[in-house]
């Protein structure tokens, strides 16, 4: 999880040093929160679940975040999977929403704090969250969006609608 991390911060700097220690809190938080509100509410069911990186996804975010010095960034380091050999529709879909919810708590966290004194470093984190929480609830799979939608559609449309109407508006 730690080098999915680092190379998700890499990418997102684009290796501007300044953008780096501007974007490793926010990053680093919304992306540990998102895979262990995943792994949290698995295993409030009963699942084991462990994080596994992807190294094609972090390839890609690293290549891609450092030609276009950051402004693109394909975010699929890895994943929270569920070893289990069944889960219900709601099961899935509660453990799919939590991630993107813990983005947007966040998000909205740093919102709230940009206006003090460590302004800077909280407005990125409440646009990096917004992004990540819009991103992960996209309706393709595997990402988390897909999955509400099969449980939840009107769920899914109330939070991934706004969240990705606010990201493009904002980011």
């Amino acid at each position: 999880m730690l080098v999915s991390m680092g190379v998700l911060a890499l990418a997102v700097s684009g290796l501007d040093a300044g953008k780096l220690l501007l974007v490793s809190l926010p990053l680093v938080l919304g992306f540990f929160l998102h895979e262990l509100s995943h792994k949290w509410v698995a295993s409030r069911y009963g699942f084991l679940s462990v994080y596994r990186w992807w190294p094609p996804g972090l390839l890609l975010a690293l290549l891609l975040g450092l030609t276009s010095r950051g402004r693109i960034v394909f975010a699929a380091p890895g994943a929270v999977v569920i070893l289990a050999g069944f889960f219900t529709p709601r099961q899935g879909g509660e453990i799919a929403l939590s991630g993107p919810l813990a983005n947007l708590f966040l998000s909205l966290l740093f919102f709230l704090l940009s206006f003090g004194w460590m302004g800077e470093m909280c407005e990125m984190g409440w646009r990096l969250n917004l992004w990540l929480a819009a991103f992960n609830l996209l309706p393709l799979p595997p990402l988390d969006g897909f999955k509400v939608l099969l449980w939840k559609p009107a769920l899914w449309a109330a939070l991934a609608i706004p969240s990705i109407g606010l990201s493009m508006i904002y980011s």
